[in-house]
């Protein structure tokens, strides 16, 4: 079957098919293609109107999704709501890209490694319990300061080893030393609570008695402290006033001095007999005298000054810094009575 294209006039193309009957079925291409132009904007219609129907009904589910969602909020309002996380490793980050094997395989290996470092610890505490019973504190105090890096808490291994260390708290101001500036706070965080109190269920009469032995040795020392420092502060007071005095008595006339030193010299080119040279030379030689007294009286005056300060620091002095001593571990023991 023959199909032929053929222009008209109009410079549209007509679209002839040839049968048996002759050339029919003439198509006129610009009318097809407003027909198809026609059909595509229908569809492009019917679809918007698709989209919008179906966006209201999304609309209106999540709009009865979130109404749902508030009454539930309001029925649960003033619950408790308990969220559960499970408890994870610190060291599940190492078994990032590993196949289940090797994950296994090194958890089995994790294990196997506390276990033996358990084992370690637990020797090594048992071992330096029989030294401290046997009265060898330097070889327990050894043992048990190795278990401490055994273990996180290290209840036991803190105990034992300030148990050796003060030969079974006979001599606790071993500890006291330790933490009498830093005081009681830095040394519960090195043993750690339960060892603290441990030591205090202990050995709470041990402490008690320190206690009362350093307070009865505080009231005569303190006594006998304080009526020294008062005596020193008198005295330097009597010694700061009496260098002030002396150093303002030289000190004005040689400001004094120094300004007659400057007129005089200013005014010697005005009288040719020399007398205001000779009253310079003599105005400069007693400001200079009074200079020299003036250093002297001031250098007494600041190191009263500088004593007087010392001596009311308490650590100034031997009886005084053993006093503060004595304060700081009764401070420090009575954590362990109270």
């Amino acid at each position: 079957m023959e199909e032929r294209i053929i222009d008209d006039e109009y410079a549209r193309g007509i679209r002839l098919k040839k049968t048996k009957d002759g050339y029919i079925d003439a198509t006129d291409e610009l009318a097809e293609k407003e027909r198809r132009a026609a059909e595509e904007l229908e569809a492009d219609e019917l679809n918007a109107t698709a989209e919008e129907e179906n966006e209201a009904a999304g609309e209106t589910e999540e709009t009865l999704v979130l109404d749902g969602l508030d009454e539930s909020l309001e029925e649960t309002a003033g619950e408790e709501v308990t969220f559960e996380f499970p408890d994870l490793e610190e060291d599940d980050e190492d078994l990032v890209n590993l196949t289940p094997e090797e994950a296994i395989a090194l958890r089995k290996q994790k294990e196997a490694e506390e276990a033996e470092r358990k084992a370690t610890y637990k020797r090594l505490c048992e071992e330096g319990e029989e030294l401290l019973v046997s009265g060898s504190f330097k070889a327990a105090e050894l043992k048990f300061e190795k278990a401490l890096g055994y273990d996180e808490e290290a209840v036991e291994a803190a105990v034992g080893y300030w148990r050796s260390k003060t030969s079974d708290f006979t001599s606790p101001d071993a500890l006291a030393e330790e933490y009498a500036e830093t005081g009681f706070e830095s040394l519960e965080n090195d043993l750690g609570e339960s060892a603290v109190e441990k030591i205090k269920e202990r050995y709470k009469s041990v402490f008690e008695g320190r206690l009362a032995a350093l307070e009865e040795e505080e009231k005569p020392l303190e006594a006998e402290v304080l009526e020294k420092q008062e005596k020193r502060r008198a005295i330097l007071k009597k010694r700061i006033s009496s260098a002030l005095k002396k150093t303002l008595c030289t000190g004005i006339p040689m400001a004094v001095l120094l300004i007659c030193t400057i007129v005089f010299g200013v005014r010697i080119p005005t009288r040719l007999d020399g007398l205001f040279v000779g009253l310079t030379i003599g105005a400069g030689i007693a400001c200079f005298i009074c200079f020299i007294l003036f250093g002297v009286f001031a250098n007494k005056l600041v190191n009263a000054r500088r004593i007087n300060r010392a001596n009311e620091d308490l650590s100034s002095t031997e009886d005084g810094e053993k006093l503060l001593k004595i304060r700081a571990y009764k401070e420090l023991y009575s954590h362990f009575v109270g």
